[in-house]
């Protein structure tokens, strides 16, 4: 739902996240990150993503879908399973993040999915890493600059992008957080590995529920607004490349955000 009266109150707010800094730790990182791919595996909160990835995987002259700030390995693996099944799409699906983790790259090969274990940053993305490229629930890690700087490189490399965000910088999506604590109390015991750690950290000192919240309301607060996102699409547009910018929801699940960028000319641009 567009809260278009309430949101001019609330600016964007570019707090530190736990899961930016390079500081933190490990431990602490995996607790985070193993968390949200499992509420993403297990609830399907991107399942609305599915027919806007098959655009730009059309778009692709190599199928291959170079996956941005995946960190606990995101909700790809689900997703490709959905693509194959009603899209008959089966694209080759590499996974990159900034502070890789074993446990994600474990994760992701069990799903047959490939996992780089050297760090990606995704506003200087290495050439050699082609196809479309994605990221859920990353984007608004980055100020409006970065971002802008994210979207234009790989409109500079002419591949396939989609970036998708169910944060909303609403009442509505600030609000929304204030459960997570209980979230993680409730889909800690799906998570693998359940290590006893993991089990301290969550029930006995709620160090994973407070850091998951706190992290939460600070992603709510830097979320894109879909005007923003357009005016910073607009702002690098050329000629040979078109970009999307748009909102989709299936019932039962919250609304997702996108931005699409395909080369032009190709099967899949509008």
């Amino acid at each position: 739902m567009n809260e278009p009266t309430s949101t001019a109150l609330i600016p964007r707010l570019h707090l530190f996240e736990l899961l930016d800094q390079d500081w933190y730790p490990r431990t602490l990182r995996d607790l985070g990150t193993d968390y949200l791919h499992t509420v993403s595996e297990k609830t399907g909160v991107f399942d609305a993503a599915t027919d806007v990835l098959a655009r730009g995987l059309r778009a692709s002259e190599s199928q291959e879908l170079l996956d941005l700030g995946s960190g606990g390995s995101g909700p790809l693996p689900r997703l490709c399973r959905m693509l194959e099944k009603q899209q008959g799409l089966k694209p080759r699906v590499v996974l990159s993040d900034l502070y890789p983790t074993a446990n994600a790259a474990e994760r992701a090969r069990a799903h047959g999915v490939d996992y780089l274990e050297r760090p990606v940053d995704a506003t200087r993305v290495p050439p050699e890493l082609r196809g479309m490229r994605t990221l859920f629930n990353a984007l608004h890690h980055f100020r409006p600059e970065q971002a802008r700087q994210v979207l234009a490189d790989a409109q500079e490399r002419n591949v396939p992008f989609a970036a998708f965000e169910i944060m909303q910088r609403t009442p509505t999506g600030i609000l929304g957080m204030l459960p997570v604590p209980l979230m993680v109390w409730l889909f800690t015991p799906l998570i693998r590995p359940l290590t006893p750690l993991r089990l301290l950290l969550t029930y006995v000192l709620p160090v994973a529920p407070l850091a998951s919240l706190w992290d939460g309301l600070v992603s709510a607060f830097r979320a894109h607004r879909p005007e923003e996102l357009r005016a910073m699409t607009a702002s690098i547009a050329r000629e040979g490349y078109t970009w999307e910018v748009g909102e989709v929801k299936r019932p039962g699940k919250p609304t997702v955000t996108y931005v699409l960028g395909l080369p032009a000319g190709s099967r899949a641009e509008r």
